[in-house]
């Protein structure tokens, strides 16, 4: 078995974000937002994130500061891990 090297691993940044404090009409704008609509594609498509579950995103290190200011403009709570993924 080979040893692993650091070009074997993807930088990413796992999101965890709330919700709870949008009313249910911005709610649905903000997920439309995150995963498109009407042929418009959101920022999961447009900055290939992982969609992991209901408030989870991995996202490519070179996206994160996007995706913060994203959730900053949505004014959500989130944390952030930085993370190393093998290829």
């Amino acid at each position: 078995m080979r040893k692993s090297g650091v070009n074997d691993y993807n930088e990413m940044v796992l999101f965890t974000y709330n919700t709870e404090h949008l009313l249910k009409k911005d709610k649905v704008r903000f997920y439309y937002a995150l995963k498109g609509r009407d042929g418009k594609s959101g920022i999961v498509k447009d900055y290939k994130i992982d969609h992991l579950g209901r408030t989870v995103l991995l996202v490519p290190s070179k996206f994160s500061s996007d995706v913060r200011s994203f959730f900053e403009l949505w004014e959500c709570k989130f944390n952030e891990k930085e993370v190393l993924i093998k290829k």
